[in-house]
């Protein structure tokens, strides 16, 4: 009996040592596997590494020849954007034939063709307010401008032989000359052929005094009279009776007369004095008409017209091109390339 309980006290002490061995070896390999696995429990992050270890200069691994080359190109890049800003910045207007700015006002302002053309409102003396009713200019404006060689010479010519300072109807000096000069002399004379008192001389070889008295009473009358109808033509020939066609037809007259010596009608300058008048005209028009669609298509189709006869001159004649240009005030690049006329101006709303 005491061998049976020795025995057993032996195996139970046998079987607690194995469940504590076997025991701890669980708990080594569960906390084994814990560790082996994410943890979700909070941690701080890494630090960041310091900004000093960042930098924005050239790299060490970049040439010296490579970086200077780099710098160059983009200088390069930079001037040809501002010489493409520049450029359009001073690009003229196609319509005008220079820049709408004062530098561009001065090279219309300088050429020939504004020197010779005459300003409806500048003839008639009155211009239309926006209420439509006639204003007086400046006086100044309307007298005949010396710079003027056409206002110069009818000036000359008026003072010399009469009538107004501007004719009408395409008159010239000759025609002064006959209608103010020779024309009241031969009506007196004419006149006085029927006269009596004329006949009483010369039928009497002694005339009585009394006769002659009253013939030269006659022939003052006579000259008088044909003084006033003088007078009365010239008002009736004065181009400020013209309307805007016949000025614009005298001063076509004027163009042909200075581009083309007054008989060559068909040479390329004539055609592009012309036409830039006959351009400018309709501009001043669509300023206050901006709905004409037919007059601005109209002007389009002649801005069209002259870059196209300019651009024949080139072809033909470099140099009769390079005089022509300024003559008519009109810039290289108004009529070289591309000719792009702009549309219907649009109103600004605020």
């Amino acid at each position: 009996m005491a061998f049976q309980s020795s025995a057993r006290a032996a195996c139970s002490r046998c079987w607690a040592g194995s469940m504590t061995s076997s025991s701890s070896s669980k708990l080594s390999s569960t906390f084994h596997l814990a560790g082996s696995l994410p943890s979700t429990s909070y941690k701080p992050a890494a630090p960041l590494p310091s900004s000093s270890s960042f930098h924005t200069s050239a790299t060490s691994l970049e040439s010296r020849k490579r970086r200077t080359a780099r710098l160059k190109k983009k200088q390069n890049l930079e001037q040809r954007e501002l010489k493409v800003r520049m450029l359009e910045m001073s690009k003229p207007d196609f319509v005008l034939g220079h820049q709408p700015n004062p530098v561009g006002e001065r090279v219309w302002n300088e050429s020939e063709l504004c020197k010779i053309l005459l300003d409806k409102h500048q003839v008639w003396g009155v211009k239309e307010d926006r209420r439509g009713n006639l204003v007086p200019i400046d006086p100044h404006l309307v007298e005949c401008s010396q710079d003027n060689r056409f206002d110069a010479l009818n000036l000359s010519a008026a003072q010399k032989y009469g009538g107004p300072t501007r004719l009408n109807f395409g008159l010239r000096a000759n025609d002064r000359r006959l209608l103010f000069q020779a024309l009241p002399e031969v009506m007196v004379k004419d006149r006085l052929m029927d006269s009596e008192r004329l006949g009483f001389i010369l039928d009497e070889s002694a005339p009585f005094q009394a006769d002659i008295d009253a013939f030269e009473k006659e022939y003052t009358k006579l000259d008088a009279e044909e003084k006033g109808n003088a007078s009365v033509l010239s008002r009736i020939l004065d181009l400020r009776n013209a309307s805007g066609k016949g000025i614009q037809v005298e001063n076509t007259r004027r163009i042909i007369a200075h581009f083309g010596q007054g008989i060559d009608t068909g040479s390329p300058e004539v055609q592009a004095a012309v036409l830039t008048y006959r351009i400018r005209n309709l501009a001043s028009h669509l300023e206050t008409a901006r709905h004409d669609n037919s007059n601005r298509r109209a002007m389009a189709m002649l801005v069209q017209q002259r870059a196209k006869i300019l651009k024949y001159l080139k072809r033909k004649d470099s140099k009769r091109y390079n005089a022509i240009l300024p003559r008519i005030g009109i810039e290289a690049r108004a009529v070289e390339g591309e000719v792009v006329v702009p549309g219907k101006p649009k109103i600004a709303t605020n």
